[in-house]
């Protein structure tokens, strides 16, 4: 069987972390340095870090811990 390796549920998760990551690095760059001449460039890579960090936060850490947590109390 040929297992999808982006589910329909990921995909949610990945659309509602990338629409919360484009919200957060333009209300950061248009607080921070407005509408200046290189925004888009500054307004993209703010985009990523707050993508990947979520995403990374979201995807394998907080799993990861909760797995760690129910191994440790034998759950």
């Amino acid at each position: 069987m040929n297992k999808r390796f982006l589910t329909p549920r990921l995909k949610r998760k990945l659309l509602i972390i990338a629409l919360i990551s484009l919200l957060l690095g333009s209300a950061l760059e248009l607080y921070t340095f407005g509408l200046a001449s290189d925004f888009l460039l500054r307004w993209l890579r703010s985009f990523f870090v707050f993508f990947v960090m979520i995403s990374v936060t979201v995807l394998a850490i907080v799993p990861g811990v909760n797995y760690g947590v129910n191994k440790a109390t034998k759950r």
